[in-house]
């Protein structure tokens, strides 16, 4: 969901993007996970039953390791493929970052690799992990929890 454009006080446009995510089965019904992308915070809500929206958790990342972690979203529960989170992170069109995975693949990866490894120590705080699918990409899942 994107507001709509705003001057700031220089006398700028500028726009600030919200994206909301349900995420099912990783958040209750109740939850909504909101992502500001202009100051690059996840912010996780609950609603109440009488009508009351709480904070539940928020956390701001780094500008590459939000570049993955909106694409790792939008992809749950599936995996999220290595030329997504590349073309992400490089603002390149799917194809020319494809391309670019296959002839310089080590350096590619690396990238993504890098951008990823931001990311668990805030995610822990939603309790939720990165974990890679070997040869393929990442999957945003919930911590399992430990039996009692």
């Amino acid at each position: 969901m994107k507001k709509p454009a705003s001057d700031n006080q220089d006398g700028e446009s500028h726009q600030e993007e919200l994206v909301r995510l349900t995420l099912e089965g990783l958040l209750p019904a109740n939850q909504e996970l909101v992502l500001n992308l202009a100051e690059r915070t996840m912010i996780l809500f609950s609603h109440g039953s009488d009508g009351k929206v709480t904070k539940v958790e928020q956390k701001r990342f780094s500008p590459n390791g939000m570049r993955v972690l909106v694409p790792l979203l939008r992809a749950y529960p599936k995996y999220c493929h290595h030329e997504v989170l590349f073309a992400s992170l490089s603002s390149l069109p799917l194809e020319e970052a494809y391309q670019q995975m296959h002839e310089m693949r080590d350096l590619t990866i690396r990238s993504v690799r890098r951008a990823i490894s931001s990311l668990p120590a805030r995610l822990r705080a939603f309790g939720w992990q990165v974990r890679s699918i070997r040869g393929e990409g990442y999957l945003i899942e919930a911590i399992p929890r430990k039996p009692v």
